[in-house]
């Protein structure tokens, strides 16, 4: 009968708890449903057409207390990186405001619009952190 050495015995082990492990790799973390409804439901964030300017209103409903700013972004379809319609939008920080009170309403008017262009906002709303959480996005047709 062979004799198996030590260090034989120590490898075979180590493999085995290497398999048994598994890579450790798991998938993306994933908001439930209702955390991502809810935290939309508490923006309703609407676009409109006002003279030379998209006007941005929204809501918010920060109950806890904890945001302490809301970071607005905006997209262009048309521009560099965002020529697909049904392609990921890059979007870049157009204004940053400290928020104030529990329940208010927000309005913020872009007049760094062009005719003819699809614009697309989200919010990203901030604890003072910085870990941040986007809201829906919305798109307008600047006519």
């Amino acid at each position: 009968m062979k004799k198996v050495s030590v260090k034989n015995k120590t490898l075979f082990g180590l493999a085995l708890i290497f398999l048994v492990a598994g890579c450790g790799l798991k998938g993306n973390p994933v908001p439930s449903m209702t955390a991502v409804s809810q935290s939309q439901e508490e923006q309703k964030l609407t676009a409109s057409v006002a003279e030379n300017a998209v006007v941005l209103t929204w809501q918010l409903q920060d109950a806890a207390g904890k945001i302490s700013h809301i970071n607005i972004e905006k997209s262009v379809l048309g521009s560099a990186g965002n020529t697909c319609r049904d392609c990921p939008r890059v979007f870049e920080k157009v204004a940053q405001l400290p928020v104030k009170k529990y329940h208010q309403e927000y309005r913020l008017s872009d007049a760094s619009v062009e005719k003819g262009k699809i614009y697309s906002y989200r919010l990203k709303l901030c604890d003072e952190t910085g870990v941040c959480r986007e809201s829906q996005t919305v798109e307008i047709d600047f006519k």
